[in-house]
This record gives C-alpha cells, structure tokens and sequence, in this order.
C-alpha cells in the first residue's frame, strides 16, 4: 500500500477540494468524492461540532440482538490494542460500541460516539462508518482525511454489512483507535469479520434457526433478565444483559440446553454449576434460556442461603462504562466476606444497586422475596438497642439484607452493627448503602464494620450518555403511551445540566411533566425555567472534557496543578475551562 501523504499536504489538499475544483490528482478519488458529499451536505468543516444523537427509540434492536454473539466474540480478542469495535444500521446510527481497554474507551468518548450516535456523511462528513455506507464498500480514514476537524487524530476502518442473498444493506461494522502505524493491516481483520458474520445471517436465515430468533426476540419482551439463545451449529444469540456472563456461563447454558428433555414449548427450572435458568425447548436443538438468577458463592458458609435477587442488577438501566464497572463489581462482591458498602451521592441509585430492581424513595418499592431492607434511620426512632435487636434476627435468616442510608447510624449504632456482622457464625450477604460526598466517607464506614469492599456509584453528569435511556425508563412508569422522548436539542441541553439530584431529580422532572399532561416529543420550551437556564448545553465533545477534568480532580484530591499535569495541559487551562463549564465559582 502506497505511503500516504504528509499531514499538511493532505490538509492543504482537502482544502483545496472543499474550496475550489481541483485540477491536479490527489490521493484517493473515492475520498475526493466523499470530502465533496460531505461539502454539499454540511458546507466547512468548522460547521461539524459534534455529533448527533438519536433515542433508544429508534435503534434497531432486531439487528443488535442478531449480531451481537458474534460480535462479542471478537470484541474479547480486543483487550490491550486499543481498538474499538461498531456496529451501526443503515442510517448510520450506532447499535452498539465494543471496547477492549481503558484507551479505546477514551478514544471513543473523546470523538463523542455512543450508542446512538449518527455518523452518517451528511451528519458528521467522511468518516469509516458514514463512507462505507454511502460507497457499499470497505474504506479507511486516517487523520486529515476525515471531513470533522475532531477525527483529525482517528483512524476508523468500516465496512457495509450486506445480505448474503439480497444485497441488501443492513449496517456497517467499524473499527477504530487513535491513528498509529500499521493500521493497514485492519482492512483484512475487518475483511474477516464481515465475511463471518454474513455466514452468522445465512445460519439465522435458516427455518430452524429463524425460529430461535423468535423466540428469542419474544423472550427479550417478555423479561427483564439475559436471555441466550442457543440453535443447530451452534447458532448463539444473546441479549444486551447476557453479554455480562462469562465464556464459563455461557458454554453452561450450551451444555444445559444440549441435555434438555422437556417437551416443547414447556419452560421448565434448571440448574447448572452457577446458574439458575429457565429453558424452552423450540424444537430439537433449538432452545431459549433465561437467566433467572446466579447463585451466591461464598467462603463462608451458605446453608439454605439464597442469592440477592436480580444480582448482578439485573434490569437496571445504564450502558457507560463507568456504570458498567460498579455493576461488575458488586457482582464480584458476592463471593467476598464482610459487608458491601455502596456508596454516593445521594441520588445516584444505590439502592437499586443493593437490591438488584429499580428502586424509589418517593413510592413503596417492594423489595424482592429475597431482600430484606432496614432503614437505619429507624435508629433513632425505635432507639439504637431495639434497631440492633431486630437486625440481629434478620442476621439469623437466608435473605439478602440490605441496611439504608448507613450515614445516619451514630457512633453506638455503628459499634453494634460491627459486632453483629463479625460475630454472625452463617450471616447472608449484606450490602450497605451511604450517602456521601467523597469515596474517603466510604472508607472510613467500612472499616469501622469492620472491613469489606467499598463501591462508589457514579453521579449523573458522569454517566450524561445514560441520559436517554434512563428518561425512556422513567417516562414508561411515569406516562406509559404518551410519546414523551426528548428531542435532540433538548438532551443536548440536558445532558450539560449538573444534576446535583443525581436520578431523583431527572425522575421528579419526568413526573412532573407527565403530571402537567404532557404528552409527544419533550422540547426546550417544555422545561422548567431554572433547567433552561442553568444549563450551559454542552456538545458531545464539550461533556467528555469536562468528565476528563472532573475525572482529572478527584485523581489529584483536587488540585488543580496536579490535574493540569494528568491531562497533559496547563494549570490556567484547565482553570479557564471550570470556569467555562461551571465547575468553579
């Protein structure tokens, strides 16, 4: 492959092509003729300032559930090259974002594409997902070659997904990373992965296995739950929620679904080695299983102890990584001894966390058949000796116990709850959950328990891409059937809201809108006043550098010095940008 030219030259070229017709060759007619599509359909580059943003809504779940195994599959091959890995519809729209490391995490964050972003030519110019769809052929784009003055440090390496029979096009598959050297060799891996997963749509295209794919797809409907389909040749299609279960738990179900012997249509209770499943036999060798619950594991003893119900929060709305993580870990949690503490600013969803379902201070929440929850602040109604009594019996039971709002405890109500946890001989697991402002509140309470894993829940404004899926979620219980999506100008401005009521204040302005009869798409105007004006609107590329500052701040305790030094920029800069953002006085 010919070198490409230098970055300026390259520049200067496309400059030239963007401004005035251009006699002489340059590199790449078919990036010529992009750099022009993306000229009529945008204007100057300088017009891009970030990139749109659709709701769940409008993402097709169909193609995501059908490619999301094999896709998964290679994504596990991705750790440490710090390339990212796409698969967009038709239109361009983002289904899913794989990542591999910590690098091709930022790498995506710093370029704003989430699940849901519009990379179309004539959303945001030439770029690998846009380009591949628009030309139905494999194309990579380097640096200067992209039309978004922000991908000047991206390289992204798409190609179309295409029906093996129709020639239909059904999406794109897009790798991606910082541009390094000897990312050529991407165009053959991404070859690879094309060719195999139009060999997956032929397996799926068969009667039997169309067959697994409905009934998967009515299982996906029907629970909250990871749902796994398993069919002939291996055919493996998995929901969004399963995708958390390891190779181990997956090749279980496999084996579970090669052992069934019950009649069709039945769904009948398994168990494997750590699962608990509910299995369908479609046909011969055709099932669907859902996950119903994982099984505690335990050094301590766990005689006729049952696992928190719906752990690892199983239901629970939210696809940033950094939510991803804190659900990760309370899940490895389970197998540790001494409490849980989940912590965070009020707000924030620990206690859905804790019990594994949705929770709300502000209605009666039922807890699951397996928790048991206690308000500490009852404390200091029933008195400290009366509360650490009642705790001591649900200390002797099989349910998950689950202690609200620790912060509240004083120091007598701390001291027994220790001894109690400490001299418990078979105790179930217990989670703990504390409003605080710093993770250092957090550990301080865990070690006056006396130990344990602390877990801190991330705020709001730090999961800002969660947004519209959390707002689908509260609109559904809030104004089931009213249409009330927000419009994209409106979660732009929402997403730079700080939202120091963390979920509780995004729920309550849910609420209230559905209360005051609100129904279609949520625009600006239909915000109360002191959200629109409090909140600065920030693009997509504007929220990561303030979550990359943010992050920056807690990592140097604070000092501005030190979190110039982390992100490689200087003291006033990241000073002017608080300022900027708000962050600051």
């Amino acid at each position: 492959m010919p070198d490409l030219p230098a970055p300026d030259a390259l520049a200067a070229a496309k400059d030239a092509v963007l401004n005035e017709p251009a006699e002489s060759a340059v590199p790449a007619p078919a990036l010529i003729d992009s750099w022009r599509r993306s000229r009529d359909a945008l204007g100057v580059p300088a017009n891009v300032r970030d990139v749109p943003h659709v709701g769940e809504e409008l993402l097709d779940a169909h193609l995501l559930e059908m490619m999301r195994s094999p896709l998964q599959r290679f994504a596990d091959t991705l750790d440490g090259t710090g390339l990212g890995l796409l698969l967009s519809d038709a239109n361009g729209r983002i289904l899913e974002r794989w990542v591999g490391d910590r690098t091709a995490s930022a790498h995506f964050d710093k370029v704003g594409t989430f699940r849901g972003s519009v990379l179309s030519e004539d959303s945001v110019g030439t770029n690998g997902v846009g380009t591949a769809l628009a030309t139905r052929s494999l194309v990579q784009v380097r640096g200067a070659e992209h039309f978004a003055d922000f991908y000047q440090r991206a390289v992204c390496t798409g190609a179309p997904l295409l029906h093996p029979i129709t020639g239909s096009l059904l999406g794109s598959v897009t790798l991606s990373s910082d541009i390094s050297p000897g990312t050529e060799l991407i165009r053959p891996l991404l070859q690879t992965i094309v060719e195999r997963l139009r060999q997956h749509i032929l397996d799926v295209e068969t009667p039997a296995s169309r067959q697994v794919l409905e009934g998967f797809i009515q299982a996906v409907r029907r629970y909250s739950e990871p749902v796994v389909a398993v069919g002939q040749n291996g055919l493996v299609i998995q929901n969004a929620l399963a995708s958390k279960l390891s190779p181990a738990q997956l090749q279980e179900i496999q084996e579970a679904c090669r052992e069934a012997g019950a009649p069709q249509g039945l769904p009948t209770r398994v168990t494997t080695e750590s699962l608990q499943l509910q299995l369908t036999t479609l046909a011969d060798d055709n099932h669907v299983a859902v996950v119903l619950e994982t099984p505690h594991r335990s050094g301590r003893s766990t005689a006729g102890r049952t696992a928190p119900a719906g752990l690892p929060s199983l239901g629970l709305v939210g696809r940033t990584p950094e939510w991803l993580a804190v659900l990760q870990q309370v899940a490895r949690a389970r197998d540790e001894d001494g409490p849980l503490v989940i912590a965070g600013e009020p707000g924030t969803g620990k206690m859905s966390i804790a019990t594994g379902r949705p929770w709300s201070s502000t209605s009666a929440t039922p807890a699951a058949p397996s928790d048991v929850v206690v308000d500490a602040a009852e404390s200091h109604v029933v008195g400290t000796q009366a509360w650490l009594a009642g705790l001591a019996q649900h200390l002797t039971g099989t349910r998950h116990l689950v202690v609200h709002g620790a912060e509240t405890l004083d120091r007598a109500a701390l001291a027994g709850l220790r001894s109690l946890l400490t001299h418990a001989e078979t105790a179930p697991s217990v989670a703990v959950t504390m409003s605080a402002s710093e993770p250092a509140e957090a550990e301080e309470l865990a070690v006056r328990l006396g130990g344990g894993r602390v877990v801190w829940v991330p705020a709001l404004r730090e999961r800002a891409a969660d947004l519209p899926e959390l707002w689908n979620s509260f609109a559904r219980v809030h104004a089931p059937g009213a249409g009330m999506v927000l419009r994209p100008d409106t979660l732009n401005l929402l997403r730079g809201h700080e939202w120091t009521g963390n979920l509780t204040e995004l729920r309550l302005l849910v609420s209230r809108l559905a209360q005051s009869g609100k129904t279609g798409p949520v625009g600006i105007a239909d915000l109360p006043a002191a959200l629109r004006e409090s909140a600065p609107g920030l693009t997509l590329i504007e929220q990561v550098e303030v979550r990359a500052i943010r992050q920056a701040l807690q990592e140097a305790g604070g000092n501005r010095a030190r979190a110039a030094e982390i992100l490689g920029v200087s003291r006033a800069t990241v000073y002017r940008k608080m300022k900027s953002y708000r962050l600051i006085g």
